[in-house]
């Protein structure tokens, strides 16, 4: 199949798009999986050695091009198939993938394969990390909190901390501190800054190591800009990360994209307000003031002519939701998108939701819980351009989608 231009797919039906991703999808597992038995060969051959590099890692990263996450991910994968061929069968059916077979890989015998295996298989990526944990020793850790100097990101236009990294700089907001720093350097920091961080849209990839990110931006960048932080360390329950993601998901959809330190700040803020002894004071001081200068502008309005209140006409149609039955709309479809696709998948996504019309606003529809269901942003924008058209959609652009505290975008 000749590989057409982007301008060529605009040819081809919805379907078709479909049908065409779903035949890629499938040689490129086939693909990958040639590309592990020819790397074990490499391995087996040594032939990394000839070219000058001193590992099959090293061959890897600077020969083919990987990244140094996706190259240890294959490298692990590779020799998982060599030692345990019931992988190789695992991962041509998709079952399991290079990720997952990577979580195991360290800890995969001949004695616990096949329980194990059966255990990963068709597992999301966090599953599977429990489920290591069970083949794992137990370790002690206790809870604490201790200075690390990070580096933190240049204001947009500044020079960047390393023309010559791929390191992603640490936010001066948020979490500001990847768990692979747990070894910083609390003291000057004389050429051992730590550039590794987490990708947060591939779980498990981290940056290039930081001894090559300090050596590249040394000659070609200016002092980075390096700060204090803490970092903290704690170990929590399964039930506890369910209400924290629970509560990251609520905000994000009012507040944007949270960190663990934006969701643990908002929700101790919340939690002070309510008890903190010296807030409370203030917020009585300002009720107090607030009193006074209503006692004063009643006093005032006795001493000047009447004039009759203006009437408020109440309208019948209306954008405003009442908060009660957007509460029903969220608890109703369980806080997550209700879009389903044409197989019948529902979307579920629980970040960036918005309320939406069934019978769209604009064509009269109603703000009863029976007409809104939950939507994510995208699949909102969707039903939006099918129902008006996308040049309408384009006029209303500038006003931007209202998110899911403060009403809907149809």
């Amino acid at each position: 199949m000749p590989r057409p231009l982007q301008s060529e797919l605009s040819g081809f039906s919805d379907s078709e798009i479909l049908a065409r991703v779903k035949t890629l999808v499938g040689k490129e597992r086939a693909a990958t999986l040639e590309i592990l038995t020819h790397l074990n060969e490499v391995e087996r051959r040594r032939l990394y050695l000839s070219l000058g590099y001193p590992s099959l890692f090293e061959y890897c990263t600077r020969h083919l091009g990987y990244s140094s996450s996706a190259a240890g991910r294959r490298i692990h994968a590779a020799r998982s198939i060599r030692d345990f061929p019931e992988v190789y069968a695992f991962l041509e059916k998709n079952e399991v993938t290079l990720i997952t077979v990577s979580l195991v890989a360290s800890i995969l015998t001949r004695e616990n394969r096949n329980d194990l295996l059966l255990r990963i298989r068709n597992k999301p990526q966090r599953e599977v990390e429990a489920i290591v944990a069970d083949y794992r020793p137990p370790v002690a850790f206790r809870d604490r909190a201790r200075p690390v100097s990070v580096v933190v990101a240049r204001p947009r236009g500044t020079a960047s901390v390393s023309a010559g990294c791929s390191c992603p700089s640490t936010p001066s907001t948020g979490s500001g501190i990847s768990p692979n720093m747990v070894n910083a350097p609390t003291g000057p920091l004389a050429g051992s800054i730590a550039c590794s961080t987490i990708d947060e849209d591939e779980p498990g990839k981290t940056t290039a190591d930081a001894d090559d990110c300090v050596s590249k931006s040394a000659s070609t960048s200016p002092a980075p800009r390096i700060e204090r932080k803490l970092l903290v360390q704690f170990l929590a329950s399964e039930a506890f990360m369910e209400k924290f993601e629970e509560v990251r998901a609520l905000l994000t959809n009012k507040l944007g994209k949270m960190s663990y330190e934006d969701v643990l700040e908002v929700v101790l803020d919340a939690f002070l307000e309510k008890q903190s002894p010296k807030r409370k004071s203030h917020r009585r001081e300002k009720q107090r003031q607030v009193r006074t200068e209503a006692t004063r502008e009643k006093t005032n309005a006795t001493t000047s002519p009447s004039q009759p209140p203006k009437a408020v006409v109440p309208s019948e149609h209306t954008r405003h939701i009442p908060a009660a039955v957007r509460d029903k709309v969220f608890v109703r479809d369980k806080g997550r998108c209700a879009y389903s696709g044409m197989t019948g998948e529902r979307c579920g996504a629980t970040h960036g939701l918005q309320i939406d019309h069934i019978v769209p606003y604009g064509r009269s529809g109603r703000n009863t819980a029976d007409n809104l269901r939950l939507l994510c942003a995208k699949h909102n924008r969707m039903e939006a351009v099918r129902i008006y058209g996308s040049s309408a959609i384009r006029r209303f652009q500038r006003k931007g989608t209202e998110e899911l505290s403060g009403g809907n975008t149809r």
